[in-house]
C-alpha cells in the first residue's frame, strides 16, 4: 500500500492527497447506499403492504442518511496519509454511529438512559465488524489508485468496488426480520384490519378486547407503524407468561394520533397479550 501512495507522491502530493479522499468518499457513498438499500427495502419487499417503523428517518430518509454516513466514513477513513491511522480513525467513527443509531431506534421506547446502555450493550460486539470493512475500504482505494496510474479502463476497475458492495449488501441482510417476526408482524396487522370493522368492544379480536387495552379505538383507525422486538420485554412484565421466556416478542402499533398498543406473543403460534402503554 506504502508503494501505491509513493508513486503517487512522487508525481504530484496535492493530487495524491486529493485523489485518495475523493475515492474514499465516492467509494463510501457506494457502499453505504448499498448497506441502506438492502437493510431498509429488503424487509418492506419480503412484508408488502405492513407499515413498518423504519426510524429515525423512514425508509427514503434512511436510505439517504446511509449513503451520506457512508461517504463521511470514507473520507474518514482516507483521510490521513497513514493507513493504518485512516482504518483506526473510520472504525472509531463507525462504532460511534453504530452506538448513536442504537440510542435513535430504542430511545423512544426506553427513555435516553436506558437507550444509551441497550445501545452499548449490542453495539460495541457488532462494532467489531466494522474494522475488516473498514480495511477492506481502505484497501480498495488503494488499489483504485494503482489501476489509475497503471492506466486501467474504468469498466475493468469495477470489479473490486462490485465485491465490496457485495459485502455490504451480504452485512445489510442480517437486518432482514426473520420468519417468527413476519409472521407475528402480519398476524398484528390482520387483527387490526380486522377491529376496524367492529361496532362494539364484543365484536373486537380476542387479544384486542383484553381488560389491559383500555381505550381501544372503534372504527377506522388513524394510520399507524409497527414495530417488531424481542429485546428488553420485561418493560412489559405484565403480558409476559412465565414460560417460553426465549420465544417472547413483541409488536409495538404506533398510531398516528399518539396512541400506542403493545402485543406481546408468548410464542409464534399463539394469541398474543395486549395493553396500551
Amino acid at each position: 500500500m506504502k508503494d501505491i501512495y509513493n508513486r503517487w507522491e512522487a508525481i504530484d502530493p496535492a493530487t495524491s492527497t486529493a485523489n485518495r479522499r475523493r475515492i474514499g468518499m465516492f467509494l463510501g457513498v457506494a457502499l453505504g447506499l448499498t448497506y441502506g438499500l438492502v437493510s431498509q427495502l429488503g424487509n418492506r419487499m419480503i412484508l408488502a403492504g405492513i407499515p413498518l417503523l423504519q426510524p429515525p428517518a423512514g425508509p427514503v430518509g434512511n436510505v439517504l442518511l446511509s449513503g451520506i454516513l457512508g461517504g463521511a466514513l470514507g473520507l474518514l477513513t482516507t483521510w490521513p496519509a497513514s493507513t493504518t491511522k485512516g482504518i483506526v480513525l473510520g472504525s472509531l467513527a463507525a462504532a460511534l454511529g453504530l452506538v448513536a443509531r442504537g440510542i435513535l431506534q430504542v430511545g423512544a421506547m426506553l427513555g435516553a438512559p436506558g437507550a444509551v446502555l441497550v445501545a452499548v450493550i449490542f453495539g460495541v460486539p457488532v462494532t467489531w465488524l466494522s474494522v475488516p470493512v473498514v480495511a477492506l475500504l481502505r484497501w480498495s482505494v488503494g488499489q483504485q489508485m494503482e489501476a489509475q496510474l497503471d492506466g486501467t479502463p474504468l469498466l475493468a476497475r469495477l470489479g473490486l468496488p462490485a465485491i465490496a458492495m457485495l459485502v455490504m449488501a451480504v452485512l445489510a441482510s442480517f437486518e432482514i426480520l426473520n420468519p417468527t417476526a413476519r409472521t407475528e408482524l402480519r398476524h398484528m396487522d390482520e387483527m387490526l384490519t380486522a377491529a376496524q370493522a367492529a361496532a362494539s368492544v364484543a365484536e373486537l379480536p380476542a387479544p384486542l378486547a383484553a381488560p389491559g387495552v383500555v381505550g381501544y379505538p372503534l372504527g377506522p383507525l388513524t394510520a399507524y407503524t409497527l414495530e417488531w422486538t424481542n429485546r428488553d420485554l420485561d418493560r412489559f412484565i405484565d403480558l409476559r407468561p412465565a414460560a417460553n421466556y426465549d420465544q417472547h416478542a413483541a409488536v409495538v402499533a404506533h398510531f398516528a394520533d399518539g396512541y400506542t398498543l403493545v402485543c406481546l406473543y408468548p410464542t409464534v403460534n399463539t394469541s398474543p397479550h395486549c395493553a396500551t402503554y
